[in-house]
């Protein structure tokens, strides 16, 4: 059998030369395909582990949002009462909650709504969908401009004149 293989191959050199580059043409694609699904996965996970830090960083600044919100609405609440406390109740305003209050309030609880609402989304640290992550992030950056608006919204006592 060995004779017969060294009998094709002096008959017919030039098919065992492209028999052998054949074969290292194979191998080489072989390699070159490992290393390439081996990069791509590489890239994959380097996105993922970005977008996961991204999207603390993003709730982050919504919590930071929402703590500021939480210090202004105090302030807020406690420059009003001062307020109260120096100018006296208007008249016939009896036991009910002024309007300022009524918007201190309304801007806590719905800032604090929006970061609840904004935990739920929040994609678990398994995930692997990029586009989850992405949404969660624009979602984040929405939250925290609503956030910082309502903060913005809340305004001071100003000063009556009797």
């Amino acid at each position: 059998m060995l004779g017969s293989f060294w009998n094709i191959v002096s008959e017919n050199p030039i098919e065992l030369y492209t028999a052998i580059i054949a074969t290292v043409g194979v191998a080489c694609w072989y390699v070159d395909r490992r290393s390439m699904k081996t990069a791509l996965n590489a890239a994959r996970n380097h996105e993922l582990v970005a977008l996961r830090l991204k999207s603390q960083e993003s709730k982050t600044r919504v919590e930071r949002s929402l703590a500021a919100l939480q210090t202004k609405s105090e302030l807020a609440r406690n420059h009003w009462q001062s307020h109260r406390f120096r100018n006296g109740p208007l008249l016939g305003s009896g036991f009910h909650v002024s309007e300022e209050d009524k918007k201190i309030s309304y801007a806590a609880r719905t800032g604090g709504q929006l970061f609840n609402k904004l935990n739920a989304t929040m994609p678990e640290p398994h995930c692997v969908e990029v586009a989850k992550f992405e949404i969660y992030i624009s979602a984040a950056d929405r939250a925290s401009i609503q956030i910082d608006n309502l903060a913005a919204q809340l305004s001071d006592p100003q000063l009556l004149r009797h």
